[in-house]
């Protein structure tokens, strides 16, 4: 696949797991709505890192294997949403699948920027801004784990919104501009004059 065309796809795949996602709690209906929802997002979450792991793995191997590993964890992580509802069993998942699935997303952008930003694969205001806001997505993570803070609170939303833009931030410019080619600096002469 060309690059254009990844950065394209991987760019519509941001958008399209995040409406899913917010879709899937903000829209009154029914559990299996939700579910459904929840399920299109964690497909196009799912085929993400294969699309962008051959860009990554230019810059580093190790940072790409580490995204695509993240990524996988958090979509096996987020998949209880779209089931539980449905069992009728209350399995509390909001208190445990939610913050470990953050952590994992966290991670996973964490890796992720830390490529494009070495590769310059995009500009680094936009990975160097993910690389920042990680930081209150995964205190929030933490916070709800541990019970000190809840889905419904304004602060949630707070430390969760950097990330969350910083990402459809990152999606129009792959679909705008696609990735750029890192300029390298001129190669030396190796003749001594």
């Amino acid at each position: 696949m060309r690059t254009r065309t990844t950065a394209r796809a991987v760019g519509s795949l941001f958008i399209i797991a995040t409406a899913a996602g917010v879709l899937s709690v903000a829209l009154p209906g029914s559990k299996a709505t939700s579910g459904l929802l929840v399920l299109i997002m964690a497909a196009a979450m799912a085929m993400i890192p294969p699309l962008i792991f051959p860009v990554l793995r230019q810059h580093s191997e190790q940072l790409a294997l580490g995204y695509v590993v993240a990524r996988t964890v958090e979509v096996v992580l987020v998949l209880p949403a779209a089931v539980v509802p449905l069992t009728g069993v209350d399995l509390a998942y909001d208190t445990w699948g939610y913050p470990l699935s953050s952590i994992f997303f966290c991670l996973g952008a964490l890796l992720l920027n830390s490529a494009l930003f070495g590769s310059l694969a995009v500009p680094r205001p936009i990975s160097g801004w993910a690389l920042i806001a990680v930081l209150p997505y995964t205190a929030d993570a933490l916070l709800v784990m541990y019970g000190e803070l809840n889905l419904s609170s304004p602060l949630h939303a707070a430390l969760i919104a950097p990330l969350m833009v910083n990402e459809m931030v990152l999606a129009v410019w792959l679909l705008a501009k696609g990735f750029t080619a890192a300029e390298r600096p001129p190669a030396r002469s190796a003749a001594v004059q």
